[in-house]
């Protein structure tokens, strides 16, 4: 069953965008659809719905009926990988909430008050949140991962930064320029060309074994900067059982969100 729900604003080279509701099991699944002036067409899981790009006319090879193919696609990957879909029902942090991170335990206190915007701090082992008293269940789902994630980032940037170096020194000794984070959904690492080391703050959630790994992946595209067998050895001299950690990562990844 799908639910019309708006026509959103357009883009660049996009002439129409519709937005659905597909309903799995009970839920219902974000669906934008972009009718653009392209030749392919292709669907994803993206971070706030599922998105299918099509072109404005029919393509050899394309269905017969694109939006079909796609809300079928969405609920047979939902019954088959449903942990990739978490991220689209998680409700907003509420009051109390515990915070079990790689350096010790957090509660969130949420404090509605008269302002005009939010604003982060953490105290003691207290996460206070000052958020404007209208707010709505939509605003709270938006900013409160996001300023968790920010106070997170900059309390934790020197203790991080302390075990990317450690595990540099002990095995690679690889030259990197800085370290910075970002409450990253589609990846837990990257790595520039130009050394510069990235990761996403949902590690700060995980077992430290697993951002150990995350740590070495990044390292190792200090030295490849692809997936080749060469990147996977340079994982595997650091990290022998390196596949334990990416499965736990298909596993349970997708349920590490603020």
């Amino acid at each position: 069953m799908l639910v019309l729900m708006s026509m959103l604003h357009r883009k660049k080279n996009t002439t129409n965008i519709t937005k659905l509701m597909v309903d799995v099991d009970e839920k219902q699944i974000p669906m934008i659809i972009y009718r653009e002036r392209r030749r392919s067409w292709r669907v994803a899981v993206g971070q706030h719905s599922v998105n299918l790009r099509i072109p404005t006319t029919w393509h050899y090879g394309m269905p017969e009926n694109p939006v079909e193919w796609a809300v079928e696609w969405t609920q047979a990957k939902y019954r088959k990988q449903p942990e990739i879909f978490d991220h689209f029902f998680l409700r907003p942090p509420h009051d109390g909430q515990l915070y079990q991170t790689l350096f010790g335990a957090f509660v969130l206190s949420l404090l509605p008050v008269s302002r005009k915007t939010a604003a982060a701090k953490i105290s003691g082992n207290i996460i206070q949140i000052r958020y404007p008293e209208i707010w709505g269940e939509r605003e709270q789902s938006e900013v409160f991962p996001k300023l968790v994630s920010k106070v997170f980032a900059k309390d934790f940037h020197d203790r991080f930064s302390e075990r990317v170096a450690i595990l540099n020194e002990r095995f690679y000794q690889f030259h990197y320029s800085d370290i910075s984070f970002k409450y990253n959904k589609s990846n837990w690492g990257s790595c520039s060309h130009t050394g510069h080391l990235n990761f996403s703050t949902r590690l700060f959630l995980a077992p430290q074994i697993v951002v150990d790994y995350v740590i070495i992946h990044e390292l190792a595209h200090l030295r490849e900067h692809n997936h080749s067998p060469a990147f996977w050895k340079v994982v595997e001299y650091a990290m022998p059982r390196y596949k334990d950690q990416v499965s736990w990562l298909k596993k349970y990844g997708s349920k590490l969100y603020f």
